[in-house]
Formats: C-alpha cells, sequence, structure tokens
C-alpha cells in the first residue's frame, strides 16, 4: 500500500499551537486529540522529521502543555501510582540496553537505541498524563468516550475497506485483507481493535440490564467486524481467549452462552474467512513462531544476556513474538522489567476492582483485564505490546485505569468519592 502524502509543517505548526491552547484550557481536550490521533492516523508521516507519525507530534505538543501546566501551578511532576516504580525500572533497562549495545557494537547507532527509547518514554508520559487527568468519575467517562471514538473511527476504516472487497467464492482470501488506515499492518490493526472491543463489552455486561448496556454492546460488535476480516489469527484467538476470561472471571452465567457462539461461529463467518483459519496448524506456529524464542535465546546467550542487543536491534519484530523481541533487545534485565510492569498492572486492576462498586468503573477495569490478557496471550506469536498502535491504546487505557485506582484506594476530592460509591448504573455518554 503507498504511503500517504506526508504533512506540510505549516499543519503541524497549526495543530501544535492549538493542541497547547486547548490543553492549557482543559486536559482533556487534549486527550481527546490523542484518542482519536491513535485510532485515525498510524503511518501519517510528516515532512519535518522521518519517521515521525502525527500522533507522536501531537503527543509532544500535549506533553508540553501539561508539563508547563504542571510546572506553573507548582505540582509535583508525576500523579502518584502504584506503577511509578515499575515504569522506572523499564526506562532504565532500556537506556542500559542502548548504552551497553553501542559499547559492544550490537545496536546499529545511537539514533536507533534513541528512537526507541523515546518511543517508551512516550508511553510512560501517555499513561501519567492519562492517569493524572482523572479526578472524577466525570473524566473518566470523558476519556473513555473519546478513547473508544478512536476505536470506532478506526473500525469504521475497515468497514469501508470490507464493503469495497464484499467475499467471493473461489477467491483467495488475501483479496479481502483489511488493514485499517493508511500504512497499517493487518495484524497491528485487529490487536488495536481486540483492546477496545474487549472494553466495550466488558462495559455492555457491567451495566447490563440498564438499557445503557445496549451501546457498548453495539460497539464491541461493530469493532469485531474488522476484526475477522484482517484475517490475523492471533488475534482471533486473543479475542475469544480474552472474552473466556472475561465472562470466565466476572460473568460465568454468560460463559455458555459465550461458549455456544464460538462454536457457531464458524457457521456464520465468510467462507474466506474460514479458509484462513484453517491455514492455522502446529507445524506452522513450531516453524514461524516458536523458533524465535529458541534463536532470541541463543543469540542473547552468545551476546550479552543480562542487557541484550540494545534498543531497536534488527527492528522490534524479529522474532515473531514480544518475549523473545523483548530478550533480544534488552536481555534478562529488561525481560524481568517487562514482565514486572504487567503483572504491577494486573495488580493494580485488581486492587481497584476492590475498592469501587460502581458498574461504569468496575466494566472498564474488567475490560482492561481481559485486554491484557488477551495481549499477552497474542504476545505469544505477536508483538501488541511493541508495536506502536496496540501500545498505545493499551497504556492510555491503563492510565485512565490507574486514574480510578487513584480515586477509589488512594481517595479523592470528596464529591469525587461520593460519586464512585453510587451503586446504580450509569449511562454511557
Amino acid at each position: 500500500m503507498a504511503r500517504p502524502f506526508p504533512f506540510p509543517d505549516w499543519v503541524l505548526y497549526a495543530l501544535g499551537v492549538g493542541g497547547i491552547v486547548l490543553t492549557w484550557h482543559d486536559l482533556r481536550f487534549g486527550l481527546a486529540a490523542i484518542a482519536i490521533a491513535i485510532g485515525i492516523s498510524p503511518e501519517y508521516q510528516t515532512e519535518m522529521i522521518r519517521n515521525l507519525r502525527l500522533e507522536d507530534f501531537i503527543m509532544g505538543m500535549i506533553f508540553l502543555a501539561w508539563l508547563l501546566r504542571k510546572v506553573s501551578r507548582r505540582e509535583s511532576l508525576l500523579p502518584f501510582t502504584p506503577l511509578n516504580h515499575l515504569w522506572f525500572f523499564w526506562l532504565l533497562t532500556g537506556g542500559l540496553a542502548v548504552i551497553f549495545g553501542l559499547a559492544l557494537g550490537t545496536l546499529p547507532s545511537i539514533w536507533t537505541g534513541l528512537f526507541y527509547w523515546l518511543k517508551r518514554l512516550e508511553l510512560a508520559l501517555l499513561f501519567w498524563v492519562v492517569a493524572d487527568c482523572v479526578r472524577s468519575k466525570s473524566d473518566v467517562q470523558w476519556l473513555a468516550t473519546v478513547g473508544m471514538m478512536g476505536a470506532v473511527l478506526s473500525a469504521a476504516i475497515g468497514w469501508h475497506q470490507k464493503w469495497l472487497n464484499p467475499p467471493r467464492e473461489n477467491v483467495s482470501w488475501n483479496a479481502y485483507k483489511v488493514s485499517g488506515p493508511p500504512g497499517e499492518k493487518n495484524n497491528v490493526f485487529a490487536q488495536y481493535l481486540v483492546f477496545n472491543s474487549l472494553v466495550a463489552l466488558a462495559l455492555g455486561f457491567s451495566l447490563y440490564p440498564s438499557q445503557a448496556a445496549w451501546l457498548p454492546f453495539a460497539l464491541a460488535g461493530f469493532i469485531v467486524v474488522p476484526i475477522l476480516f484482517s484475517f490475523s489469527r492471533s488475534s482471533m484467538a486473543s479475542l475469544i481467549l480474552g472474552g473466556i476470561a472475561l465472562t470466565g472471571v466476572f460473568y460465568r452465567r454468560w460463559l455458555p452462552l459465550l461458549l455456544v457462539a464460538y462454536f457457531l461461529l464458524p457457521v456464520l463467518i465468510p467462507s474466506v474467512v474460514q479458509r484462513r483459519l484453517e491455514q492455522l496448524s502446529w507445524e506452522r506456529f513450531k516453524v514461524e513462531r516458536l523458533g524465535g524464542y529458541f534463536y532470541a535465546l541463543e543469540d542473547t546467550l552468545a551476546n550479552n544476556p543480562l542487557t541484550g542487543h540494545g534498543l531497536g536491534f534488527r527492528g522490534f519484530n524479529a522474532y515473531e513474538n514480544q518475549y523473545a523481541n523483548t530478550l533480544a533487545q534488552e536481555g534478562f534485565l529488561g525481560l524481568l522489567a517487562f514482565l514486572a510492569l504487567l503483572w504491577g498492572a494486573l495488580c493494580m486492576l485488581r486492587e481497584a476492582l476492590a475498592a469501587t462498586t460502581n458498574s461504569y468503573l468496575r466494566g472498564i477495569l474488567q475490560g482492561c483485564f481481559a485486554g491484557m490478557i488477551a495481549y499477552a496471550i497474542a504476545g505469544l506469536s505477536g508483538v501488541p505490546l511493541l508495536a506502536i498502535r496496540p501500545s498505545e491504546t493499551f497504556w492510555f487505557w491503563m492510565g485512565l485505569c490507574a486514574g480510578i485506582w487513584r480515586i477509589t484506594v488512594v481517595g479523592g476530592e470528596e464529591e469525587a468519592m461520593d460519586e464512585m460509591s453510587e451503586p446504580e448504573a450509569v449511562s454511557v455518554r
């Protein structure tokens, strides 16, 4: 697919100024721009800097405005969350990997390592800015709404691609592959949608039997169709297992219905999707995916098992799964930091769930729990937490969960805490 025409510099300057002004007025406006940019701008390039994506530029401007606001108001720079020390650990291991990779000559250049480390810092700032923005339930609703808007717009692009290529018999499945916005890879597009669909599904379960439940249920159904036509087998498998995790842990009464739906799904989906799924086999998995673990282990042990080859070593997906790639790039120290950060996020979700009875907040927390399980499984044969868009949406929602943790576990302003204790279902905005 041809790369889209780059944005001229004046458009970027206008977006930057507008982003700073809106963020200074209300941080939620800036985060809305980030959420929508994540959904619709994966390879929109800029003339200013090679490989600078539009969403990166928007994030940079929003983060700058946020930092200026914090300094001018003399507030503490970073919000307190249970993941702060784990984030610092992962940033430190990434920096050490770059330094030792350059010293040992395993990293191509300092610019490669710096680019990947700055991207990690960007994800950390995204997490902290979203967490800092949450001061009440209305903030949670705003951020959840704009986060879902980005996913719906991205899914709409997938629907449009599907309409242009309706399934016909005796045609290769590849002719109907849905890839999302221009420049997107179908696996990355599908993994981005998987997380958001699970959040929508969990919100529907949590709000049921309120009439407000039907909107997130409808959004989940709308998002699922492009996932099927992405033909990403790892994404479809992670969606199924994430759904089972959601119902098996939180909504067991729905589990039989979900299992029946999974058994009926092969009959309902188009034959072109079925033919793609039939190509999935254990032998192919061993050759295409499982071998990456052994190659990464041999490669890393022979060079630098502690800090690896360096961030950006052979790109971000040399071994077809996120765990082997993390090991190769950052060694055992970086892999430990990565897994510790995920475990810390899981513990944060669990603690926040225990502290709130609000159905809307519980739906978001449960959806992020299921999404984390899905990404952990997809990571066995993919890189959802190393690829840009899935990792951005993951840490956006995790930042929202950290904000919920702050106002439920730690405590916030009195009005916000009163809202958190309301047991009745709330409507989806």
